[in-house]
């Protein structure tokens, strides 16, 4: 019954974010409810919204998303992001491929929320398009993911590898095939995007327009750099480089307050904290170790049960590290077969679950960024991910 309890909770918050309930009282609601199914008394509940508060994980992003809220305005409000769009569309000449791009390059750099990141990017760059605020999230939100199959600074396969002791290189391999899969199966909507029709040699300028696209995307290149190759933290890299376009632009302190009072949105920071209760709520009542027990009651195979436990955890936590620090621990511990094809099954499964899920930061940030119905936005990233887990599946089975 416990499993249950959890579920329930989670078609709540489902049914209120279908009705168009804003996210950060029905996830609030959605911890409330929660603890009292697990009867937690207020105090202990007043003591875990204090341990969200309080938490490194939590007060680290809530800064990250901060220096990105000001980083990413500053260079709205001194024209990089317009000057590296324009010359862009002018090299490229393929606007489905440079609004792809935008948020795949993002994505190289490991980040929670980092969808935030690459919005006005895409944004920019989709404001000649017919796309709806909800496509331009979807985009965004979808391209920003397609590295965490096969790129071994995400955290999800670092931990996964480390869990199951499986060689990195043998785990990346193996979940490589997806990062193609997912990027095929997001071009239905990049069809939208008409093409480009100005016309004339594209050689013309080629060298003048590299220049200025790599001048105005340097920011953001050395960020990607820094936290690349350098492995320097993501809000340190980009306060870094803040502080130095701050000097080289001359911003004087009053200045420097200004922007800061524009370009930080509480309402976002808020929807963050209400996110990371409810993670903290599920950890403390150990909510997730109920729900194997009640999947191990359904006559199935355990390949699909596990594939559900996966799918399951994924919408609950939105995020693939925390899924894989909760469902391959309890599958070792269970005395499971933890194969290699069965592991990426359950990769895949819990990814599409943090796909699919409201608790998915990088989701919520985007919708709101854009102004973006969130139902509509998950609505849209049914079919492709339904496409890819059943993939997931017959490769399990035939390959």
């Amino acid at each position: 019954m416990d499993g249950l309890k959890l579920l329930l909770v989670f078609i709540f918050i489902m049914f209120f974010l279908w009705c168009r309930k804003p996210l950060p009282p029905v996830m609030l609601g959605g911890s409330v409810i929660l603890a009292v199914l697990y009867r937690t008394t207020p105090f202990d509940f007043i003591g875990m919204a204090w341990r969200a508060t309080r938490s490194t994980t939590t007060i680290k992003l809530e800064v990250i998303l901060i220096i990105i809220m000001i980083f990413e305005y500053f260079l709205r409000q001194e024209g990089y992001l317009k000057r590296m769009l324009n010359s862009l569309m002018k090299l490229i000449r393929n606007p489905r491929l440079i609004i792809a791009f935008l948020p795949a390059f993002i994505g190289l750099m490991p980040s929670m929320g980092g969808a935030l990141f690459s919005a006005p990017l895409v944004g920019q760059a989709a404001s000649g398009t017919s796309l709806t605020p909800e496509e331009k999230s979807y985009i965004n939100y979808y391209y920003r993911h397609i590295w965490e199959y096969c790129l071994p600074l995400y955290p999800g396969l670092l931990l996964t590898s480390s869990i199951c002791n499986l060689p990195l290189q043998k785990l990346i391999l193996a979940l490589a095939p997806y990062t193609f899969i997912v990027a095929i199966l997001g071009f239905p909507v990049l069809r939208k995007i008409p093409p480009q029709k100005e016309k004339g040699s594209i050689l013309t300028g080629r060298w003048s327009l590299t220049k200025e696209v790599l001048l105005s995307i340097s920011p953001v290149l050395f960020v990607v750099v820094m936290v690349l190759l350098l492995q320097i933290q993501v809000g340190f890299a980009v306060g870094l480089v803040l502080i130095i376009l701050l000097l080289r632009h001359g911003y004087t302190l009053t200045k420097i307050y200004n922007l800061c009072k524009e370009a930080i949105q509480t309402k976002t920071l808020f929807l963050v904290w209400g996110i990371m209760l409810f993670k903290q709520v599920i950890l403390d009542t150990h909510a997730v170790n109920s729900l194997s027990y009640l999947l191990e009651s359904i006559a199935v195979p355990q390949f699909i049960v596990l594939g559900m436990f996966g799918f399951i955890v994924g919408l609950l936590v939105g995020t693939v590290s925390v899924a894989s620090g909760i469902i391959y621990p309890i599958l070792i511990a269970a005395g499971g077969q933890v194969d290699l094809a069965l592991i990426v099954l359950i990769f895949v499964a819990a990814f599409t679950g943090v796909m699919l899920t409201p608790m998915h930061l990088c989701l919520v940030l985007t919708s709101d960024y854009f102004k973006a119905d969130l139902y509509k936005v998950l609505r849209m990233a049914v079919v492709p991910q339904m496409v890819l887990l059943a993939a997931a599946v017959i490769i399990y089975l035939f390959v």
